[in-house]
């Protein structure tokens, strides 16, 4: 069976994607990565899942889109997300952005990020733009996965407090 190995530089939908903890090496509690955002990075979908999901901003600012409201967390500041709460990422900002997230329990989304994840062959390269077919086959891997798909997030929401639910 793969294996997220911890350390290895990745690619998740053309994010950095830096494992630090696995499944594998909690004894099957949690999974701990380091992303790194592109300007205008993030998925664009709306998603939700059995895990719970904890976002730290460590540089940059980053954009947290639920269907609670949109939290903007500058570097230090973190955001639990309640499992099966919809929700989305993105780095609005001129510079790329960094943030750990933690996600338990993480098997499904382990599973996931095996399915999707790529392998990195140059760490010092551009990180790549998505195009919507990656997107979309993402999304579909994502449903095979135990997440739940909410559709696009509403850049109309960004200045306002609430996301309605879709």
């Amino acid at each position: 069976m793969a294996t997220l190995t911890p350390g290895e530089p990745m690619l998740f939908m053309g994010e950095g994607f830096r494992v630090h903890a696995t499944s594998a090496t909690t004894g099957g509690r949690f999974l701990i990565a380091e992303i790194i955002s592109r300007p205008a990075g993030g998925p664009r979908h709306l998603h939700s899942h059995e895990a719970a999901e904890q976002y730290m901003c460590l540089d940059g600012v980053i954009t947290v889109i639920t269907e609670d409201g949109v939290h903007r967390l500058a570097p230090l500041e973190s955001l639990t997300i309640r499992p099966w709460l919809a929700h989305t990422y993105r780095n609005l900002g001129d510079s790329p952005a960094r943030l750990l997230c933690t996600l338990s329990p993480p098997d499904d989304m382990e599973a996931f990020l095996l399915a999707v994840c790529e392998p990195v062959s140059d760490p010092g390269a551009a990180l790549p733009e998505v195009t919507r077919e990656q997107s979309d086959h993402a999304m579909a891997l994502a449903a095979r996965h135990g997440m739940r798909i909410h559709g696009e997030y509403d850049p109309s929401v960004l200045g306002h407090g609430a996301v309605p639910r879709g």
